[in-house]
């Protein structure tokens, strides 16, 4: 089979991660994969590069041209599947895939949609999705439950596969030391991953931890802001802005507890991660997190935004450290009966033969 994934870049994120996931876990199969990207490259190309993946970018100034050099892509390769992830992908490639004759065209959506925001993109999507694709996929109940409501005549095009994520591996650095009790979050420092309320409430929660710290592992446009913030709540001390790393694994291993502040979210990979990494977690009400905590029973959810509320969980938590291990016990079993890349890499590969056998009959 061949497939060809069509995304905006493989820059390190979720949908970028599960992509990669896929490729390696397909081509392990025998499968032939390439990625095309509309934007730009990223780190996540080299690392497929050099595991036989091919990696094309078609970025251009217009929609149109980028179209136009897709579809000369696709009459190269002549793909069996294109697998298009989010909105932009699957308003670009779905027709062009058609047009070169696909024999399945799937659509992932790696968050949730939020109707009636950017309206028109949404239209144009669920258009797109109604004509050409086979099926879009959710990331998690949550997310097909309101794709379905969204657009209800093709509400039956929309399935479940929840995402998978490898244990972020250490490095070969010695464990990293840490003081007392120890929050961290992994994610882009952007607004949607609202760190600032995370510092909110470590600002509130130490006046009752005493031996409190936080690492926040990431990158983003948000940095400054949030360092300016860091000194203006007087925490600089205790909290620990790691940048982006290549050894998560180390930071999450020697942690306590994970946590996650955001006010949108599809299904995280950090949060798997962490779980893959035996961490409980505290996180808000948005997305697909609730599922995951009910689903691990290893963690809390708090109302997105409230600071003094996510304040409330990190004292509950650090007065629960004789816990800790249990819980990151039931996190990690999740992990492994749940969320791991050759079950989600398994329930592609049936979705993709199940709208080719389809194609074959029709």
């Amino acid at each position: 089979m061949v497939i060809a994934h069509v995304i905006d870049s493989l820059e390190i994120g979720g949908a970028e991660t599960v992509v990669a996931a896929l490729c390696r876990a397909h081509g392990a199969a025998g499968h032939r994969v390439e990625v095309h990207c509309l934007t730009t490259a990223g780190r996540l190309a080299d690392e497929l590069q050099q595991v036989g993946v091919p990696v094309y970018v078609h970025a251009c100034a217009t929609a149109h041209r980028t179209m136009w050099r897709l579809f000369r892509a696709f009459r190269l390769s002549r793909p069996d599947v294109v697998h298009c992830h989010n909105k932009t992908a699957t308003i670009r490639a779905a027709v062009v895939a058609r047009l070169t004759g696909a024999r399945a065209v799937v659509s992932t959506r790696h968050g949730l949609a939020r109707l009636p925001f950017r309206l028109r993109k949404e239209l144009k999507f669920w258009i797109t999705a109604a004509a050409l694709c086979d099926r879009v996929v959710a990331v998690c109940d949550t997310a097909r439950h309101n794709l379905a409501s969204g657009a209800p005549p093709v509400a039956h095009k929309v399935v479940t596969i929840r995402n998978g994520a490898h244990p972020q591996r250490g490095g070969d650095e010695e464990a990293i030391a840490k003081r007392g009790f120890t929050l961290v979050s992994v994610g882009r420092l952007v607004a949607a991953k609202n760190f600032a309320t995370l510092l909110h409430a470590v600002a509130v929660a130490r006046a009752q931890i005493p031996d409190l710290s936080l690492w926040i592992v990431g990158s983003g446009d948000q940095g400054p802001a949030l360092h300016q913030l860091s000194a203006e709540l007087d925490i600089t001390s205790i909290v620990r802005f790691c940048g982006e790393r290549r050894d998560v694994g180390r930071w999450l291993r020697a942690a306590d507890v994970f946590v996650l502040s955001s006010i949108s979210e599809g299904l995280p990979i950090s949060l798997l991660e962490a779980m893959a990494a035996g961490l409980p977690a505290i996180v808000t009400d948005v997305g697909g997190l609730p599922e995951l905590v009910a689903l691990s029973g290893a963690g809390q959810t708090v109302p997105a935004g409230d600071a003094h509320r996510l304040a409330d969980a990190i004292v509950e938590y650090s007065r629960r450290r004789h816990e800790l291990a249990a819980l990151g016990e039931r996190a990690s079993d999740c992990y492994r009966a749940h969320f791991t890349p050759d079950r989600m890499a398994g329930e592609y590969l049936a979705l993709y033969g199940a709208c080719l056998r389809s194609d074959s009959v029709a």
